[in-house]
C-alpha cells in the first residue's frame, strides 16, 4: 500500500515527464495519469481522509521547476461549486484523485451577453478532462458529494500572465441545494 506522498510524487513525475515541450499530448498524459490514479487509489484515499475543507477549498501548488507549468492539488469541500471562470490562453487538464466532480462548460456569446450553458462532464477518480490553449471556454467545477471532500489534480501550461478570467454568474440558471432524503413512513410489503 502506497502512502499519499509516494502517490503525489508519482503523479507529479508523470506530469513533468509529459510537459517538457511546448504543448504535451494531453490525451496521452490523461491516460497515464488516470492509470496512476487507479494504481495509487489507497494512498490518494488516505490523503483525502486527512484533508480539512471546513473553510472552503484548499489549493496546494506542487513544484514544477518552471513558470510555464502550474500543477495544483485541490481539495473540494462537500457540494462546493467554483465560480465560472476560464484559464485565459493556457492549456489545461483536470483529473479527480478521490471523489467525483461535475465540470459545467459554458460559452461566451459574441455580443457580450450572458454565457450560455454548453455541456456537463462527470468525472470520477482517474477520469480526465482537458482543453487546448486556443479554446476560449468558461467552466466551473462542483464536488458531487454532499458529505465527503473531493481531491483533484489540475495542470495548466502556457504563458503565466494568461491566468484566470472570471465571468459574472449567469442569471438564467439557479442552483438549488440537493434534496435530503426523508423517511415518510414504513415501506409496504
Amino acid at each position: 500500500m502506497a502512502n499519499h506522498r509516494q502517490s503525489l510524487k508519482a503523479l507529479r513525475h508523470i506530469a513533468l515527464a509529459h510537459c517538457r515541450g511546448e504543448h504535451p499530448d494531453l490525451a496521452a498524459l490523461a491516460r497515464e495519469l488516470g492509470s496512476a490514479v487507479r494504481c495509487h487509489a489507497d494512498g490518494l484515499d488516505a490523503l483525502a481522509a486527512r484533508v480539512r475543507t471546513a473553510d472552503g477549498p484548499r489549493i496546494r501548488p506542487l513544484r514544477t521547476g518552471t513558470s510555464q507549468l502550474q500543477l495544483l492539488l485541490i481539495a473540494w469541500p462537500a457540494n462546493h461549486t467554483s465560480v465560472l471562470h476560464d484559464h485565459g490562453a493556457r492549456w489545461g487538464l483536470e483529473i479527480p484523485l478521490h471523489g467525483a466532480l461535475e465540470i459545467e462548460a459554458w460559452r461566451r456569446q459574441s455580443d457580450g451577453g450572458e454565457p450560455l450553458a454548453h455541456g456537463r462532464h462527470w468525472l470520477g477518480p482517474g477520469d480526465a478532462l482537458w482543453f487546448d490553449a486556443d479554446q476560449a471556454r468558461l467552466h466551473r467545477c462542483r464536488n458531487l458529494s454532499g458529505r465527503e471532500a473531493a481531491l483533484s489534480l489540475h495542470l495548466f501550461g502556457g504563458a503565466p500572465a494568461a491566468g484566470l478570467a472570471y465571468a459574472p454568474a449567469p442569471f438564467t440558471r439557479q442552483r438549488t441545494p440537493p434534496s435530503r432524503p426523508a423517511i415518510a413512513g414504513p415501506l409496504p410489503g
